[in-house]
């Protein structure tokens, strides 16, 4: 009996005690600043795929300008996660094809090698899309960040949404 007292007793502590965390902890919150008008989710597109969005609350800038508050540019990543919080587009890179180059991983780089994108406008044209996709055959998501003038990744945010090639190879 005393061990039945004893089980009621820590769960109606448990119980008392849940809801006592401060919303300070709680750090999730959907960040709608950014939209993406399209391809919108779950469309069917055409070659070459223009990917366009609004963007609120943030500053556009080039890659390479000073690193400010509330400013930076986009990185959009096709078929693939994006870079953890904090690390750079150069963290991307593993294989050492961009070791003792000035200026690598470029954006001409990223696009040919590792389906990213970079952008300083609310807008970008994907040309072609790897042939087999990781959703299917002829489906593909992509996913839009914020990056910073150095090109590291500004909080956690991130866009998302899906879309299939029409005439894609299956």
């Amino acid at each position: 009996m005393a061990i039945r007292l004893r089980v009621l007793l820590a769960l109606g502590c448990a119980l008392l005690t849940a809801g006592c965390a401060s919303g300070s902890e709680m750090t999730f919150r959907q960040d709608k600043r950014l939209t993406i008008v399209s391809p919108g989710t779950g469309k069917t597109v055409r070659l070459p795929v223009k990917v366009s969005w609004t963007m609120r609350d943030f500053t556009a800038v080039r890659a390479g300008s000073p690193v400010r508050a509330g400013t930076g540019y986009y990185a959009i990543f096709l078929d693939k996660y994006p870079m953890a919080p904090g690390k750079s587009l150069g963290s991307l890179v593993t294989n050492g094809d961009c070791a003792g180059v000035s200026g690598c991983p470029d954006a001409a780089y990223l696009a040919q090698h590792l389906n990213v994108f970079v952008t300083s406008g609310t807008s970008y044209t994907i040309d072609a899309v790897p042939s087999s996709g990781t959703l299917g055959s002829s489906s593909h998501y992509l996913t839009i960040i914020l990056v910073d003038g150095a090109g590291r990744r500004i909080g956690d945010s991130s866009w998302t949404t899906s879309f299939t090639v029409a005439g894609a190879a299956s």
